[in-house]
């Protein structure tokens, strides 16, 4: 039997309620960044607005993304998930976190230690700040 890949785990489960990949990441930075700005959102996918404007403005539409209008310019838009987002993002990263999980318990700590160490050398600083933002929560879930 062909194994999914960790990507295709989400995109089975997304396809269900006619969704992609990038719906995913839109819901998953506004659940663990609550308050993003689409600029920052824009940034840290490193995509251009067209390419998460239909997506977004399903996600608003449909009630899983709330789009609410920054205290301090209220031309700067700033995206956080609802409990039907939540409930969304919990029903397609779980086979993506079970995964992860398994593939834990067959490693030592200081094989997963090594394993971060080597992927955040890999990224940019821009990118590495997105990691360190995301890291710093003590409890990513109870982030909204």
């Amino acid at each position: 039997m062909l194994q999914l890949s960790l990507g295709e785990d989400a995109d089975t489960r997304l396809t269900t309620r006619s969704m992609g990949r990038v719906h995913h990441r839109v819901v998953y930075f506004a659940h663990f960044t609550p308050g993003i700005t689409v600029s920052e959102l824009l940034s840290v996918l490193g995509v251009k607005h067209q390419n998460i404007q239909g997506p977004l403005k399903q996600l608003i539409e449909e009630g899983y993304i709330l789009s609410r209008a920054s205290e301090q310019d209220g031309r700067v838009k700033r995206l956080y998930c609802s409990r039907k987002g939540d409930k969304l993002l919990e029903f397609v990263s779980a086979a993506q976190r079970e995964r992860i999980q398994r593939a834990y318990e067959l490693l030592t700590p200081q094989d997963v230690e090594s394993y971060f160490k080597v992927m955040s050398a890999m990224l940019g600083p821009e990118r590495r700040e997105w990691v360190r933002r995301l890291t710093e929560l003590d409890d990513p879930s109870e982030s909204v």
